[in-house]
């Protein structure tokens, strides 16, 4: 009933002690008790009771101390979560914003092919042109590599059993799973095969549960699951992996150490590769 209040304090009344009897379901003097907690059970070195009172209200040391630290740690967190939204929305926004600068710089680009009839000529504003229209023809090629990790149903072998380990969300408080529901998000697995989503989502559940793993999975995202994906894939032609679950979180750590242009060289070896 403390831990329920705002103050984490009750009233010393009537109206308490009723309460107290009637979620408790005791036959015993409840006003006495509470008097012996607050004045008969002190500890010599503290003075404190088991319970402390200042004659209007009675509260728990132990209990103000242990939601002082909760209260700190939940302020911390709300905090943080705050800050990696911003982050979020604020790239967002930008790739927005590329994104209709590409789509005009498409319209442009087309306008001028069909006015002159011919190649364009080389200077330097058209090559500028030319650059964005390649990297539009890259999202298609990308749209099109994801297609085949689409293929991919399962991380283990045909003969695996999968079992969902149920205890790892009682593992977790009501702001761990609003975190952990932001990394889901950001990773973006309903494009996978739902299989394939289940056991990353499994994965993924338990680098975050880690200690030693939390930060680096707040980082993770679907850019970065794919390139995995990719790596996993190209060993697991090479070798049969005997452990595919430790396997992949390598995999996914290794992925958050790539740069942009690593990640795409090894994206296009990976489909050029003839055993896939």
């Amino acid at each position: 009933m403390l831990r329920n209040e705002s103050t984490y304090r009750l009233p010393l009344n009537k109206n308490t002690y009723r309460a107290i009897k009637m979620q408790t379901g005791t036959n015993i003097d409840v006003e006495k008790y509470l008097n012996d907690c607050m004045n008969e059970y002190r500890d010599d070195e503290s003075g404190n009771g088991l319970f402390n009172t200042d004659k209007k209200t009675f509260w728990s040391a132990s209990l103000l101390r242990r939601m002082e630290k909760y209260e700190t740690l939940k302020e911390k967190r709300s905090q943080a979560a705050n800050t990696r939204w911003n982050k979020q929305k604020e790239k967002s926004k930008k790739q927005s914003k590329n994104a209709k600068l590409c789509k005009c710089i498409k319209n442009i680009c087309k306008c001028i092919t069909l006015a002159k009839g011919k190649q364009y000529t080389c200077n330097a504003n058209l090559k500028k042109v030319y650059a964005k229209l390649c990297k539009l023809n890259q999202i298609k090629s990308n749209q099109i590599k994801l297609n085949k990790i689409k293929d991919i149903k399962s991380i283990y072998p045909s003969n695996h059993i999968y079992q969902e380990n149920k205890n790892l969300d009682k593992m977790m408080d009501e702001m761990d799973k609003i975190e952990f529901e932001r990394v889901l998000n950001n990773c973006e697995l309903h494009k996978l095969a739902p299989e394939l989503a289940i056991e990353i989502t499994e994965i993924l559940k338990e680098m975050y549960i880690n200690t030693e793993t939390r930060e680096k999975t707040l980082e993770l995202n679907c850019k970065k699951v794919l390139y995995a994906l990719h790596n996993f894939a190209i060993a697991n032609t090479k070798t049969r992996i005997q452990i595919p679950k430790q396997y992949f979180k390598k995999c996914l750590l290794s992925a958050l150490q790539q740069t942009e242009l690593s990640e795409q060289f090894d994206i296009d070896v990976f489909y050029e590769t003839e055993d896939y």
